[in-house]
């Protein structure tokens, strides 16, 4: 993947498909816990114009850092709106997974910057599909879905 842009936070910010980049942020494990493997990486993608570029894709990529960063500081109230949104059979789709409550289980897995700067953030919560919140621009929540 082409590298199209370095970021003082995101870092390496790499062409993923025509309309997406993608990048990785570390996240403090004081505001996530880090994976069973010690890495604390998070994986971030972020909806563009497809010849987006110069200060324009910089002014983008900050605008999607800011949003992030605001999400991470806000995480409690976002696992509460997860929680009080999250679609009624969730919790039966697979019982196997583990006995704890869902709460316990949310862990962000990464983040979505759609081009009108709202910020979906997934949520693995034991199993293969993602909860996913869907914040406005301003961080509220407004959404949930799961991503199977």
């Amino acid at each position: 993947m082409e590298v199209v842009a370095h970021h003082s936070w995101l870092g390496e910010v790499r062409r993923y498909g025509e309309n997406q980049l993608l990048a990785t942020i570390n996240i403090d494990p004081a505001v996530r816990p880090a994976r069973l493997n010690g890495e604390t990486d998070a994986e971030v993608l972020i909806e563009v114009a497809p010849a987006l570029g110069g200060s324009a894709l910089d002014a983008v990529l900050e605008q999607a850092a800011d949003g992030i960063r605001a999400a991470l500081a806000d995480l409690d109230s976002i696992r509460s709106f997860a929680l009080a949104h999250a679609p009624n059979d969730l919790h039966y789709d697979y019982p196997e997974a583990s006995a704890a409550p869902l709460e316990e289980r949310l862990f962000v897995e990464g983040f979505t910057v759609t081009a009108s700067a709202k910020i979906e953030v997934s949520f693995d919560f034991g199993d293969s599909d993602m909860l996913v919140i869907q914040l406005d621009a301003h961080g509220h929540g407004w959404g949930v879905y799961v991503d199977r």
